[in-house]
């Protein structure tokens, strides 16, 4: 299709074919934005980062580059010793760990200020932040759901988010907004949609990350930060979920499972591609986003079919 373009007191008219559309250009002037999806050299915050995904996340930004602040509570002992590998695998990088009860409003926010102070001779910003952390209390019926439980995972879940995202882009935290260039991802959770193991206090508190995300998206968009959301169903070696092993007892019974491997077994019959979720595959999604600055408020279902 033929486009011609003519311009005549602040009016772009664009002539394709049979249709004219004219555009007011203003008075102001507009800037395209250029392409920047490198990663490597950037520093990324990545909490939750003790074991499982957050692991997993680690490992795929320390190969593509980043330098990394690890976030955890309370596994010190496996956050050092990821800590301590990347460090002899990616020796010209920076690697750090930092503990913060994600409970507790005033660490949550101190963690920023942590983590700008450590790495602060080779950074300016956050510019990457993986939002992993997370608190689930696996109770069904909400007869037996009481109010600190659900207070204790909206905390968890959503106000350490919301606290962490405001601290990283503010001028006196992670600065990101003033670097014009970010990256926030949030590990959400299919339970938002309404499935799940768990129960509807940690349904609303992903729901309610992604919706905050979704929003945040627009906002920060003229800023060149994206936010995106992936949101997984079963994914196993994360202490949530059991790895799966050849059944101690035949499943195809109504038996209950015995072991938290028959657990994971029968977790992994209602995904229909048959097996639970693996923590570097949410890495996978976690790297796409991070190096595509054009996709932004979105939300990925990563759910072997699950929806």
């Amino acid at each position: 299709m033929l486009t011609t373009l003519s311009r005549s007191n602040n009016l772009i008219t664009i002539h394709q074919a049979s249709s004219m559309v004219e555009l007011d250009s203003g008075a102001s002037a507009f800037s395209v934005r250029s392409l920047d999806n490198n990663i490597s050299g950037r520093l990324a915050l990545v909490t939750g980062a003790s074991g499982g995904i957050g692991a997993a996340c680690a490992r795929a930004l320390a190969q593509q580059g980043c330098d990394l602040a690890l976030h955890y509570n309370l596994n010190s002992e496996f956050t050092s010793k990821l800590v301590s590998e990347l460090r002899g695998e990616f020796a010209s990088q920076t690697f750090t760990a930092h503990r913060a009860d994600m409970s507790n409003r005033e660490e949550t926010q101190g963690l920023i200020t942590s983590v700008l102070a450590a790495h602060t001779q080779r950074h300016f910003s956050i510019a990457i932040l993986v939002l992993n952390a997370g608190l689930a209390r696996r109770i069904r019926d909400i007869e037996e759901i009481s109010l600190q439980d659900w207070d204790d995972v909206i905390q968890v879940n959503c106000t350490s988010p919301f606290v962490l995202l405001k601290h990283s882009l503010d001028d006196l935290g992670g600065k990101m907004r003033k670097a014009r260039w970010g990256r926030i991802i949030l590990i959400g959770s299919i339970s938002s949609r309404g499935g799940g193991i768990n129960g509807c206090h940690y349904a609303a508190s992903k729901g309610a990350l992604c919706s905050m995300g979704m929003n945040l998206a627009r906002v920060l968009a003229p800023d060149n930060i994206t936010v995106n959301c992936i949101s997984p169903a079963l994914i196993g070696d994360t202490g949530m979920v059991p790895a799966v092993q050849p059944p101690s007892q035949d499943l195809s019974s109504n038996d209950q499972p015995h072991t938290q491997s028959d657990i994971g077994t029968v977790l992994a019959s209602t995904i229909p591609l048959g097996r639970l979720g693996h923590p570097s595959e949410v890495a996978n999604v976690v790297l796409m986003l991070a190096k595509t600055g054009y996709m932004t408020g979105q939300e990925i279902v990563l759910g072997g079919g699950l929806h």
